[in-house]
Formats: C-alpha cells, sequence, structure tokens
C-alpha cells in the first residue's frame, strides 16, 4: 500500500441518476453507457483541509482535459519526501509548518508549498486555486530549492542525505510540479 496521485484537468461536474448506487455494478454500466471523454471520479472535500479544495465541486466529475498520476511513495516514504521539501525550501521539518499554520494560524499565502505540506497523507483533494499557488511555487522557488538540495548531499550542511534520496528528491519534484500545472486549469490533485 501506499500513496498515489492522479492530477486531471478541465473537470466537469456529471449527475449521476439518484437511484443508482454509486460504485455498485449497476453503476459502471451506466457510467460505461456514458461514454465519457476522460476518468470519472467522486470528490469528497477533507474536512480539515478546506482551503486546499476550494474552486471544486462536490460529488462525481469527469476530466476531460489532461491526466496525469503516478506514485508517491508509501505513506512514510511520501512523508519523508515532504519533510524534506520543507526543509529544503524553508528550512524547517513538515511538524514546524504544520505548527505555524495550526498554532500561529499563518495564511497559506504567507508560506510556500504549504498546501501541499500541511495535508493529508493518505487522501483528499487539492483544487484548482491551490494548485496554481503550488505550481507557481514548485517554479518559482525550484532553482534555490535545487541548490539547496546539493548542499545537502555535498554535506555543506548539517542535514546531508545521500546519493539515492537526491535523485528520489529532484524525481518526485518534477512529478508533483507537473501535477500542479495540470490542476491549475480547472482541475484536482487527487490523493488516493
Amino acid at each position: 500500500m501506499g500513496l498515489d496521485i492522479t492530477a486531471i484537468s478541465q473537470i466537469r461536474q456529471i449527475h449521476v441518476p439518484e437511484d443508482i448506487e454509486l460504485w455498485s455494478n449497476e453503476y459502471y454500466e451506466w457510467e460505461e453507457e456514458q461514454d465519457f471523454e476522460g476518468s470519472v471520479w467522486n470528490l469528497a472535500h477533507h474536512p480539515h483541509f478546506t482551503e486546499q479544495s476550494k474552486g471544486l465541486p462536490t460529488g462525481s466529475v469527469v476530466g476531460e482535459g489532461e491526466e496525469y498520476g503516478f506514485r508517491a511513495g508509501s505513506y512514510g516514504g511520501y512523508g519523508e519526501w515532504r519533510d524534506l521539501l520543507a526543509k529544503v525550501a524553508l528550512g524547517i521539518g513538515a511538524k514546524d509548518v504544520w505548527a505555524k499554520m495550526d498554532e500561529n494560524g499563518q495564511s497559506y499565502k504567507d508560506i510556500p508549498f504549504s498546501e501541499h505540506i500541511n495535508f493529508s497523507d493518505a487522501d483528499g483533494i487539492i483544487g484548482p486555486i491551490a494548485s496554481k499557488k503550488l505550481h507557481n511555487d514548485y517554479v518559482k522557488y525550484e532553482k534555490d530549492i535545487m541548490a539547496m538540495l546539493d548542499r545537502f548531499y555535498l554535506k555543506f550542511e548539517d542535514f546531508e542525505i545521500d546519493g539515492e534520496t537526491y535523485q528520489w528528491f529532484k524525481h518526485k519534484y518534477k512529478d508533483w510540479k507537473e501535477a500542479f500545472r495540470i490542476a491549475s486549469n480547472n482541475g484536482a490533485v487527487i490523493f488516493h
């Protein structure tokens, strides 16, 4: 088990007939008959992360634009990656970012990557508004983040990483940047 990510764009809400139970055999037959142009998803907003899901409908949608999926890793591995993102981007660990958001009431707009770092590690949806901000963060800070990652790898800092972690972080950074780019276009990044 682990965390998979799918980014979709150009979502359109669809209405499933009330007499059809979601995800039943009858539902799948109905979906096949509709011949939707993209994947169908049932979007349920995470109750603890409402800021991230702004701009999204709830219920069934179809992504009619681009779609991009990747494996974020095991739940623990993803947590380590997210913590490293916080360290290279902000100079503090993910737990410190959570504390700033929860205890100090800091705004997401004030902290780069905060909508991503302060989010579920298992399920949820990040909508187009937060995705646009996150994509901008991934582009704007990429050069500085990669420079700090180099410093960690070359052991110029107290925090050090090995070559495997170095490559893994860079690969996942590109995946996340692409996911948020796609979702910026009236879409969503779906954690599943």
